[in-house]
């Protein structure tokens, strides 16, 4: 069928566009979720609402098992997203409240108790890295170049194997959020470095040019199922560097700051609610591979 309406505008760069939007926006409005859910939304339920967020992830991960690349792709990032926020994070605020422990001054800003917490995981994290980086199956585009540069071997892949993309999706958008969120309180401890010691520095600006770089190859992307999921780990790379300038004071965190910032709030909310809608909305073959295989059509016709 020959692309028609809107559509015929996806084509390179816009599919980038639209992925980088949809996963560097929701990582500010998942900072405004859990702010309103623990002052706003349920004050005095927010780990069952929490609990209930973290079961709708998991029926949207399982939902999408064996829907389209598309669907299963945008189910699998929005279904690891929710499930990160909810389950994740809040078993982290448990924690702190059950022992106690208090947020702390590292840079300009608090560092929350939870995230103290979290900084406990980093075995967990890296142990269970361990397996995904030697499965042969991976085909993570890191972990595949770390493999050809260090010349490991981890065997061929099962060519005919079937693949759960949406699980896969949504795992990967766990996994690179919580590495992210290791690395950042790693180098804001006092105890390790701080957040104006130089290897800071070095993060932030190692994050950008890395981001830079990702994005100038997603450009080129021309299918919104690909892109999308290029776009997690380049994005949340990205959003490293905002989240340093906010420690040094440069930036003011407006997720935990509606009354001030709605606004602001307002206007990101609405665009990613239109580029969720653009990616839902985008076709699933490229669109000058179609229209080219029509002309060839109609010129041998």
């Amino acid at each position: 069928m020959a692309a028609t309406g809107f559509q015929k505008y996806y084509q390179a760069p816009v599919p980038a566009i639209i992925a980088v939007l949809v996963v560097f926006v929701w990582q500010g409005l998942g900072h405004f979720v859990m702010y309103q859910m623990e002052h706003a939304w349920f004050p005095n339920s927010y780990f069952l609402a929490a609990f209930i967020m973290g079961v709708i992830g998991v029926m949207l991960v399982w939902y999408g098992r064996d829907k389209s690349e598309n669907t299963a792709t945008l189910l699998g990032f929005v279904g690891g997203s929710i499930i990160w926020l909810s389950w994740i994070e809040f078993s982290f605020v448990y924690v702190a409240q059950d022992l106690n422990v208090e947020a702390v001054r590292w840079g300009a800003k608090d560092t929350k108790a939870e995230y103290r917490v979290m900084l406990s995981s980093i075995g967990v994290l890296f142990a269970t890295l361990a397996f995904f980086f030697f499965n042969r199956e991976t085909r993570c585009n890191a972990f595949m170049w770390l493999h050809r540069n260090l010349g490991l071997k981890p065997g061929e892949k099962s060519s005919g194997q079937a693949r759960n993309l949406c699980a896969i999706v949504a795992m990967e958008t766990i996994y690179v959020t919580w590495f992210f969120y290791i690395v950042l309180l790693i180098v804001y401890n006092p105890a390790f470095f701080g957040t104006d010691h130089w290897a800071t520095f070095v993060v932030c600006g190692l994050s950008f040019i890395w981001a830079a770089y990702l994005v100038q190859r997603l450009w080129w992307f021309q299918r919104m199922a690909p892109a999308l999921r290029y776009a997690i780990p380049t994005a949340i790379i990205g959003w490293n560097v905002m989240e340093i300038l906010e420690k040094w004071g440069h930036l003011d965190e407006i997720w935990v700051q509606p009354e001030k910032y709605a606004l602001q709030i307002g206007i990101a909310i609405g665009a990613f609610v239109l580029t969720i809608v653009l990616a839902i909305l985008s076709p699933a073959r490229r669109i000058a591979v179609e229209q080219r295989q029509n002309r060839t059509a109609n010129h041998t016709a």
